[in-house]
């Protein structure tokens, strides 16, 4: 059982070829054995047209069965899903996922924050399976969202939490008592924002920060060993002064378990 995190792919699926072809998955492992991690913008959910189902079945010709939090530049799958037969709900990981019929190895993450019990192999001698509590916490705001829409290119209106998905999950940490493994999301709060990749020609004062500062408030109140997250296009490993890991990732691939018993983190 292996279970791995990627960032942003925006439609490109030669990130996961090439990270199948290094390590010749298929060998190893079957596909009910890889777990892939898709940390928001994925691109799976973006033209809505059959430009879509061509990039889901591209990524479905890998062992890999994918985990997709939501970013910003995708619709919601609950969205697409509503009143559609060719969607349905599914329990994954002690949660819910949303499921497209066609792409079966396709599990999106609920749109709103929700736990999940991501399983590893805690003791191979004895074969016991174990968990790592992990919160996922969907959406961010689009800096080009006025360039997108003057262009015509998909840009989605519910493309952040609202106030009661985030009073929603400020609940759900406190019945949690605040503790987690894992913390996954598409951007990260603002103390950890990359400012140097910030885009040059975006004036900052314009850009609606609402959910960084959020993720902030999370990021206070959550005892937590690891957060990961894309959208800044980077690969980051934050410095540990507190004893917690925070990376950002961009076409990188990680593996969950050493990540989490391990000081460094390697990149496959």
């Amino acid at each position: 059982m292996k279970t791995y995190a990627i960032g942003d792919l925006h439609g490109r699926f030669q990130p996961v070829r090439d990270f199948h072809l290094r390590h010749n998955t298929e060998k190893e492992y079957n596909k009910a054995d890889k777990y892939l991690i898709l940390l928001g913008d994925s691109g799976l959910n973006y033209y809505l047209d059959s430009r879509d189902k061509t990039f889901k079945k591209k990524l479905s010709k890998y062992p890999f069965t994918y985990f997709v939090v939501r970013g910003n530049h995708e619709e919601r799958a609950s969205n697409i899903a509503r009143n559609n037969p060719d969607w349905q709900f599914e329990n994954f990981w002690g949660g819910i996922v949303l499921v497209e019929k066609e792409f079966p190895n396709i599990k999106y993450a609920m749109d709103y924050p929700a736990f999940y019990n991501i399983p590893y192999i805690g003791n191979h001698e004895h074969d016991l399976t174990y968990i790592w509590r992990t919160l996922v916490i969907p959406g961010a705001y689009s800096v080009d969202k006025e360039y997108r829409q003057i262009m015509g290119y998909s840009w989605f209106k519910d493309e952040q939490l609202t106030e009661e998905e985030k009073d929603a999950c400020l609940k759900d940490i406190e019945d949690a008592h605040y503790k987690c493994d894992f913390i996954l999301s598409h951007t990260c709060p603002c103390i950890f924002e990359p400012t140097d990749l910030f885009l040059p020609m975006v004036d900052q004062s314009t850009v609606d920060k609402s959910m960084e500062r959020f993720l902030g408030q999370v990021e206070f109140l959550m005892d937590y060993d690891c957060w990961l997250w894309g959208h800044y296009h980077k690969f980051r490993d934050y410095p540990r002064t507190d004893g917690k890991k925070k990376i950002m990732l961009m076409h990188e691939v990680i593996n969950l378990e050493q990540v989490y018993k391990e000081d460094t983190v390697e990149v496959l």
